[in-house]
């Protein structure tokens, strides 16, 4: 293993009862369409259905009270801070945007998704987590780094707290690859599931200093209703 890619860990303080916890919660459905400005494909928020989802969460969390964050934080696209507005009363905090939460800006919006998936499934595996669609977009590789990033700032900057993160299903995926110490690529074989709206959540292990995924891609709220 890359030494320079795993998370760094803070010590927890033995003195102290606070365990951290790390809420990932991804946005509802989204608008995803041409923009006739740009004549890109752009988020322009959440659906019916996507505010329908969050709904649901929403009634589920102010129900349950099983989520008390210390600090929120959000995606600046509009899905996820739509999606984190919604959310708020249930979390009792406000979202702070945070840019580097985005989504993986691969640009499949400049030139189609459809276009994107036929030259990367094309790619050979080995030459994927360093491909870039052009000079101003990430790899995957980037993506995975710009995330892990963040997320090493954020967890050493509130040790012992319990924080949430409204994110997309690609930040999600990075996370998963930086609390098990993975390497910055591309899943390659199989990935973890994030369906829109569900929670995952990672906790530090005090014994072991390590961490611990409790449980991941929990959309009960959607399932009960039938969605």
């Amino acid at each position: 293993m890359d030494l320079k890619t795993a998370p760094i860990f803070v010590p927890l303080d033995s003195t102290r009862d606070a365990i951290m916890s790390v809420y990932l919660i991804r946005h509802g459905d989204y608008d995803h369409r041409r923009s006739a400005v740009s004549g890109k494909a752009s988020d322009f928020g959440l659906t019916t259905l996507g505010r329908q989802q969050v709904s649901l969460l929403r009634d589920r969390l102010l129900k349950t009270g099983e989520i008390k964050p210390d600090v929120v934080y959000c995606s600046t696209l509009p899905r996820a801070r739509e999606t984190a507005d919604m959310l708020s009363a249930a979390l009792g905090c406000v979202a702070v945007p945070n840019e580097n939460l985005c989504e993986w800006c691969n640009g499949n919006d400049a030139i189609g998704l459809e276009a994107f998936m036929k030259t990367w499934h094309a790619l050979p595996q080995s030459a994927r987590a360093d491909h870039r669609t052009a000079p101003e977009f990430e790899s995957a590789t980037d993506f995975g780094r710009r995330v892990r990033s963040e997320l090493d700032r954020l967890i050493n900057l509130h040790q012992g707290k319990t924080v949430v993160l409204i994110v997309h299903a690609g930040v999600i995926e990075s996370a998963f690859g930086y609390f098990v110490a993975l390497p910055h690529h591309h899943f390659m074989g199989a990935y973890p599931a994030a369906a829109q709206t569900s929670i995952s959540l990672w906790r530090q292990s005090p014994e072991r200093q390590e961490w611990v995924q409790v449980f991941s891609n929990d959309a009960a709220h959607l399932r009960q209703a039938g969605l």
